[in-house]
């Protein structure tokens, strides 16, 4: 066997460990972001987007613009002026940011499950008039039913053990017709292909309360957004992080040299936004389940 089978063999077999779904993803999460706890100017950790045209943003945002930019891609999709929002999953909080300023709700909440995240959010968006950040397992959220009048998850949800709990959780906290906004890419493996994932992925949300469930293939913008942003991933994962956990760090990046980039590319892996709405009555087997503790709550929290 040459070292490029074996190499290639290598690569497959992380592929199909799904090292950015689930607990993994989790913890890899956790520890980019202490190893980022000081670069403030940091604020996203999504793949991006690059659609036909660019977001209108502030100067102060531009450097940010392609993350910024899938932010306002899955946002768009409803009108949020003067909505109670919720962004689960909010990791540097840069979305939920870029949410309020941008589209006008009355409030956007931030909640995710690493406290030491929720401390750097809550120093660097201390300004931002409307804009709070909880600590929350997406999978038992802390708030009343009806809380919301919108719900964001993007680029998160592949993250949680029970994805299907979390989208009850989604139902439960919003108000009757409230909207809930999805962004996630699918596994880029043999098990499940992209259509097989949306067409259970629908129907865990049609279970879960939602009704008018749409989604739409963006995989050609964040293909886009991740090319045009490589530069700036890379410059910042040689500034950042230690020599041994470069390629590993780029993989999670996304940049053109990584076979995450190259799944996209090539089809092997998908990325969707969806748009639906919650039913007017919820599945009564949907009720507010005990908060579940994954030992992620105090995971590598920064220090300030």
């Amino acid at each position: 066997m040459t070292f490029r089978t074996v190499e290639t063999e290598t690569r497959r077999s992380i592929r199909q460990a799904r090292v950015f779904h689930g607990l993994r993803a989790r913890l890899l999460y956790a520890v980019i972001g202490w190893l980022t706890r000081h670069a403030t100017h940091l604020t996203f950790m999504n793949y991006g987007y690059a659609g036909a045209l660019p977001a209108p943003l502030r100067p102060e945002d531009e450097a940010q613009r392609i993350p910024a930019q899938l932010y306002h891609a899955v946002a768009g999709q409803a009108d949020l002026r003067g909505r109670r929002v919720l962004d689960v999953g909010t990791g540097r909080g840069g979305g939920a940011r870029h949410v309020q300023v941008y589209f006008g709700p009355q409030s956007t909440t931030g909640c995710d499950l690493t406290a030491g995240i929720l401390d750097f959010c809550r120093r660097v968006h201390r300004h931002v008039p409307g804009l709070d950040f909880v600590a929350s397992d997406a999978m038992a959220l802390p708030f009343a039913a009806a809380s919301f009048d919108a719900v964001l998850s993007v680029e998160s949800a592949h993250c949680y053990p029970e994805r299907e709990r979390f989208f009850a959780e989604a139902a439960r906290v919003l108000t009757p017709g409230g909207v809930f906004l999805f962004a996630d890419f699918t596994p880029a493996d043999t098990r499940e292909a992209p259509g097989a994932w949306l067409a259970r992925t629908k129907a865990e949300l049609a279970r879960a309360g939602f009704e008018r469930i749409c989604f739409e293939d963006i995989t050609a913008g964040v293909v886009r957004g991740l090319a045009a942003d490589s530069d700036r991933r890379c410059a910042e994962i040689e500034r950042r992080f230690p020599r041994g956990t470069r390629r590993l760090a780029r993989l999670w990046a996304g940049t053109t040299e990584s076979w995450i980039y190259d799944d996209f590319r090539g089809g092997r892996r998908r990325y969707y936004r969806g748009r639906m709405e919650r039913a007017g009555a919820l599945p009564e087997r949907h009720a507010r389940p005990a908060r579940v503790d994954y030992g992620l709550t105090a995971e590598l929290e920064p220090t300030t």
